[in-house]
């Protein structure tokens, strides 16, 4: 673990929440037909909405009158990238690279917004001073939870859209619904846990998730084409749960 965010107390608290709170804006509050709508004015303003919403309740301890329109105004733009992202889509369909690329755009005007608030002012707020004060307040535990809350909720939503964006059309037919909903549970699990491992140093274990899941599939990685799909997916996932582990040891 860097100690990065921890050490910055209650700026780096700030941007915990925020990227949790996006996380839960863009993930955990928004359903698959909202997602699909979003060409539509209707539903994109319901999603901004939902969005600014959740920053606000989850940023609530640090909402003060200078931190207020920052929030604000990144709600704001995640409808206006959200907007564009939903235009491209209709136009190129469904591709990992959009989903990257929307949310990088996010990411960038989070950090944005976090950049140019003054540090302090993160910490001058009433629900602070109520709790005792800056030095009352345990800021470094906060950081990691949010981080570690927002890591496992992209891993489960994020992840299965990154692992469907990378999988090509299955052959022979298309799986049940039953079956996709199974295969992206799995999928979720599968990187719940081996997030889990990397952040707590335990990578030499992740190789037994593998082929855990690999000897269920056994009998049917006898077919060539299932097998490409198989791995293509696993692959994937796997990647995306690395990937989540080494942020989070990144950031905290």
């Amino acid at each position: 673990m860097s100690g990065w965010l921890t050490g910055l107390g209650p700026a780096g608290t700030a941007l915990a929440l925020l990227l949790f709170g996006h996380v839960l804006g863009d993930f955990a509050f928004q359903t698959d037909d909202l997602a699909a709508a979003k060409h539509r004015i209707g539903p994109l303003l319901t999603h901004g909405s939902i969005v600014v919403v959740v920053h606000a309740v989850v940023f609530l301890p640090l909402l003060t009158v200078q931190t207020a329109p920052t929030v604000v105004v990144i709600g704001v733009v995640h409808v206006l990238i959200d907007a564009v992202s939903a235009r491209l889509r209709q136009r190129t369909g469904r591709s990992v690279q959009l989903f990257l690329g929307d949310q990088l755009a996010h990411l960038l005007v989070i950090l944005g917004g976090w950049g140019v608030v003054d540090p302090a002012t993160w910490a001058l707020t009433p629900v602070v001073a109520g709790l005792g004060g800056v030095e009352q307040l345990p800021w470094a535990a906060v950081t990691t939870g949010a981080v570690y809350l927002a890591a496992f909720v992209f891993a489960h939503d994020g992840g299965n859209a990154i692992v469907r964006g990378v999988l090509p059309d299955p052959d022979p037919a298309p799986e049940s619904e039953d079956d996709l909903e199974a295969g992206s549970l799995i999928g979720s699990l599968e990187r719940w846990i081996i997030l889990f491992l990397g952040v707590a140093g335990l990578w030499g274990s992740v190789g037994l998730v593998v082929a855990a899941k690999s000897i269920a599939r056994f009998e049917e990685l006898k077919q060539q084409a299932f097998a490409e799909y198989f791995l293509v997916g696993t692959l994937t996932s796997v990647l995306v749960a690395i990937a989540l582990a080494g942020a989070v040891s990144a950031l905290v």
